[in-house]
């Protein structure tokens, strides 16, 4: 299914619903995870980036993480509103990160319909 709906070179959102608990203990500590499977099907896919409605696509160590980044997928996490855009057929993605020099930083993203 997802084969034909993920293009190479775009960006991929994943909407879980999990935002709704931000703030909360479970937000942080009870948040789904991507698996490996569909890590290393992103990476085939080439996409250029992944975001999700949660704190981090996974948890310590880090392995998710760590496949994305090595092969140059960026990761926006925290992400809001997501379920806005399901019925949308397309838009763009716009993040804004701080310019500074550190491993990670706050960004502003926003989707264009």
């Amino acid at each position: 299914e997802f084969e034909e709906i993920i293009k190479e070179g775009c960006i991929v959102l994943l909407y879980t619903g999990f935002d709704k608990y931000y703030g909360t203990d479970r937000y942080y500590e009870n948040h789904p995870c991507v698996d490996m499977e569909f890590c290393k099907f992103l990476i085939k896919k080439k996409i250029k980036m992944v975001g999700m409605d949660m704190p981090s696509p996974d948890k310590y160590p880090f392995e998710i993480h760590k496949n994305l980044l090595l092969n140059n997928i960026y990761i926006i996490e925290n992400l809001t509103n997501l379920k806005q855009l399901l019925d949308k057929e397309r838009f763009e993605v716009i993040a804004l990160p701080l310019r500074i020099k550190a491993d990670s930083s706050i960004s502003r993203v926003i989707a264009k319909v």
